[in-house]
């Protein structure tokens, strides 16, 4: 865990991980920089909040759907995703239907068909595919905000699928820009969120996209 100026970056280990969709290592330090540009710290300092509290914006990191970070109780959470399809001749071996947890590959004849409504994307049948002949068809980050514990729990909700790196990127600033924006009390992104309206915050997060 990276931990600065009012903030916290939580990243799994996804060069030594068995399971990871995608590589991180790249976006970690990216992500960082936005984080230290926010000058979060300062922010909070300036709310004149209880100096006994720590108060961060939490950002944490997974290569798959496992989410050993927990990104479910961050406020900005991405996971690693890579979609299946099938790039080559498959002998129907049923490998990638025994591995995937999600039943979300079935074979039909000797050809995998994958269900686009249960699989996670986390690429784990691509990794054990024998014959590799099932690749990548995209990969990128599932972006989740909002999320949280202490006394009033929420899980962090999805806004945006298969996001490249740059775009996961402008999404942060534009989630630190909302939180710095609309916090009154050092309070979380999703007790925020739950304030001024999930309708209101997807308008800024998104105000960019709708003037292109």
């Amino acid at each position: 865990m990276i931990k600065g100026d009012g903030f916290e970056l939580r990243v799994c280990r996804s060069q030594a991980c068995p399971m990871a969709a995608v590589e991180t290592q790249a976006l970690v330090p990216r992500l960082q920089a936005v984080l230290e540009a926010a000058n979060l710290g300062e922010f909070f300092r300036s709310l004149s909040l209880n100096p006994k509290k720590r108060y961060r914006f939490r950002v944490a990191l997974a290569a798959c759907p496992n989410a050993c970070t927990q990104v479910y109780i961050a406020d900005f959470g991405l996971i690693g995703q890579a979609v299946p399809t099938l790039e080559g001749d498959c002998v129907g071996c049923g490998v990638c239907e025994e591995v995937c947890e999600e039943e979300a590959v079935t074979l039909e004849g000797r050809w995998p068909l994958f269900h686009v409504e249960r699989c996670l994307n986390c690429g784990l049948c691509i990794r054990a595919c024998p014959k590799k002949v099932l690749t990548s068809e995209a990969k990128g980050y599932k972006v989740l905000v909002g999320g949280k514990l202490g006394r009033h729990p929420k899980l962090a909700c999805e806004v945006v699928s298969l996001a490249q790196e740059e775009q996961v990127l402008s999404l942060l600033e534009r989630c630190l820009a909302f939180y710095k924006a609309h916090c009154q009390a050092g309070e979380r992104l999703g007790t925020i969120i739950q304030r001024v309206g999930w309708e209101t915050f997807l308008s800024f997060l998104h105000a960019d996209d709708q003037q292109n």
